[in-house]
């Protein structure tokens, strides 16, 4: 397949959350990974609802959160230190791709893969500091998923996928969800599977959440699943359930 330049996941939600959620979620994504950070400019690019598209800067995450629960069709730009990252929300069907035609709310997070690659010639601290980049992308991941307790988390690089023959609502239903290269498991999910097999999973980065739920990445980031990818295999194994098609990308 073609890569595509991103890294996607969507959380993928039963109801809206709520303004105070989003709130939590803008205030605590600028401090990774120094909590003593503090962020005032988030970018909003959205739309009215009428083909037409606004950019502003609101001077905080309360603004921002307040364009997140009006607006179905919008973009939010999170200012971090190591300028990755960006937050992309949308509850209806607007605009095109897989996700927009689901009837679950959801919040989708993209990041560019160049941001993660190493290059030719890079020094030691050149491919630590990109070490520490991958792990503070999952714990940022990890951490909003705490905040927002989705039903079902998934991505992969490349561009959110499902199989031709699924959809986003169907697979959000299932207890035992395919496995993607980012998922998020609920605790329901984690029970099914069993708790303890899923912590042991022999996964790049496993993390519980407080709700009971899971983060989990199979592979360091940018590296992906695909026919050759034998983690993906050996942790679809593991958990007993299949890996996620990706035959309709978003």
């Amino acid at each position: 397949m073609e890569d595509y330049d991103w890294i996607e996941i969507a959380y993928v939600f039963d109801d809206e959350p709520s303004v105070t959620t989003y709130e939590s979620l803008l205030d605590t994504l600028p401090q990774y990974p120094d909590d003593t950070l503090e962020a005032d400019e988030f970018y909003v690019n959205y739309s009215d609802g009428h083909d037409v598209d606004e950019l502003r800067v609101p001077g905080s995450a309360e603004e921002a959160a307040d364009v997140l629960s009006t607006h179905p069709d919008c973009r939010i730009g999170v200012p971090m230190e190591l300028d990755l990252y960006d937050i992309n929300i949308g509850f209806s069907n607007t605009g095109m791709g897989l996700l927009p035609s689901t009837s679950r709310p959801y919040l989708r997070f993209a990041t560019t893969v160049y941001a993660f690659e190493e290059t030719n010639g890079e020094d030691a601290d050149s491919r630590a500091n990109l070490t520490d980049r991958r792990q503070e992308f999952v714990e940022i991941l990890a951490r909003a998923a705490d905040i927002l307790e989705p039903r079902w988390g998934f991505g992969r690089r490349g561009g959110i996928a499902v199989g031709t023959q699924e959809t986003v609502d169907d697979l959000a239903a299932r207890t035992t969800p395919p496995l993607y290269e980012y998922n998020v498991f609920r605790p329901e999910t984690v029970e099914a599977l069993g708790r303890e097999r899923v912590r042991s999973a022999p996964a790049w980065y496993v993390e519980e959440l407080d709700n009971g739920g899971v983060f989990l990445a199979v592979r360091e980031p940018p590296r992906q699943c695909g026919p050759a990818a034998e983690p993906c295999f050996e942790v679809g194994d593991h958990l007993g359930i299949a890996l996620g098609k990706t035959d309709r990308y978003h």
